[in-house]
């Protein structure tokens, strides 16, 4: 720490990852549209007009810059300086490679590619690594993972980026619901955990409340003017994922693996249900459609606005699930099992909705 310069209030630095994120989006707008950078409309998109895809690069940039000042005025020493390197490297792959995606199309297998060395820098630059499952046997006995931790964590890891990635078809979505699984880990961390570890969740934080005044539809804007981008909900996702193995692994735990499943409730049953439906019907997996939970409101006629108010509710309700689990000390098998139960109660609801072209009494058109 440089003795000359004082302590910096972390709300000044969470002030700052909110403006610079705004900055940048500014900056990187015109320039999108002279790089091709734009999602444009076509079947399966609802949105109209090219709208920049620059949302997750300026967040990324917003979050160097706020890092970057706040290890000038002393933080992120030590290990957790370590751990920021391989998480800012990890991205930095992810960035990279949405942004490549936006602008020319990846190969489902490249992209693979890419999230498996960004997880391979997480277990190996950082430590973050699924060590053992808890205690998910009906004895409570703890379920060691030995020389499968790392190939789960990777397979696990892959997984959480894809699934945060399936989620951004609306305007806010994705941020709204990465802000409402972020605070249910920071929740969960300030009760149970290192509250030292809230640093990098609240900059995130800040640094997406940046991208969604551009990107949430609010009274005065009908339509996002920026987008997350495949380099933004891939790099979200990898935070997500990142974090809450993390609190699953420290000693003493902050949550239990089957209580952070619950915080990543949502996008994991969306996305199960979604591969699931795809190859009973002979289909890639990762072939893009719309047959995800917003496309599901949105063609019964709810509005953007109710459908992403519906999905954070969603996700919130699977936060609490797994906060009260742990303020509860409720065994892991029964969590396991009651995760397990909801995400059939889940499929069911919207295979049920698809097939009847009905939801909530209104037609899905």
């Amino acid at each position: 720490m440089h003795p000359e310069i004082p302590t910096l209030n972390p709300w000044w630095l969470y002030l700052l990852g909110f403006v610079t994120t705004i900055v940048f989006i500014v900056a990187l707008r015109p320039v999108s549209f002279a790089l091709g950078l734009t999602d444009k409309p076509e079947n399966r998109k609802l949105h109209e007009g090219s709208i920049p895809l620059v949302g997750g690069i300026a967040i990324y940039l917003a979050m160097l810059v706020t890092f970057g000042v706040e290890s000038y005025f002393g933080g992120f020493g030590g290990a957790s300086g370590v751990v920021l390197v391989a998480f800012l490297i990890a991205s930095l792959l992810l960035v990279v490679t949405g942004s490549l995606d936006d602008r020319f199309g990846l190969s489902p297998g490249l992209r693979i590619l890419i999230e498996i060395a960004a997880a391979l820098v997480m277990i190996y630059g950082a430590g973050v690594v699924l060590r053992d499952l808890g205690g998910l046997l009906p004895s409570g006995a703890i379920v060691y993972l030995g020389i499968f931790a790392v190939p789960l964590t990777v397979f696990v890891t892959v997984g959480g980026v894809n699934a945060i990635n399936m989620s951004d078809g609306l305007d806010g979505l994705s941020g709204n619901l990465a802000l409402v699984m972020l605070v249910g880990i920071g929740i969960a961390n300030a009760l149970w955990g290192d509250p030292s570890h809230l640093q990098i969740l609240n900059v995130l934080s800040a640094c997406i409340l940046g991208f969604l005044t551009f990107n949430q539809r609010v009274f005065w804007r009908s339509k996002a003017s920026v987008f997350l981008g495949d380099a933004g909900s891939m790099m979200l996702g990898l935070a997500l994922i990142w974090t809450v193995i993390d609190i699953t692994q420290v000693r003493p735990r902050v949550l239990t693996p089957a209580m952070g499943l619950w915080i990543l409730a949502l996008p994991v049953f969306d996305t199960v249900t979604i591969m699931l439906r795809r190859l009973l019907k002979g289909h890639s997996p990762f072939m893009a459609d719309t047959q995800h939970l917003h496309h599901l409101l949105v063609r019964s006629g709810i509005s953007v606005s109710i459908a992403i108010l519906i999905m954070c509710a969603v996700a919130a309700a699977g936060c609490l699930a797994g906060l009260l689990f742990r303020y509860y000390m409720v065994s892991d098998f029964i969590v396991a099992g009651a995760f397990f139960f909801t995400g059939l109660l889940y499929m069911g609801f919207v295979s049920s909705a698809w097939n009847t072209r009905r939801l909530f009494g209104r037609e899905v058109v």
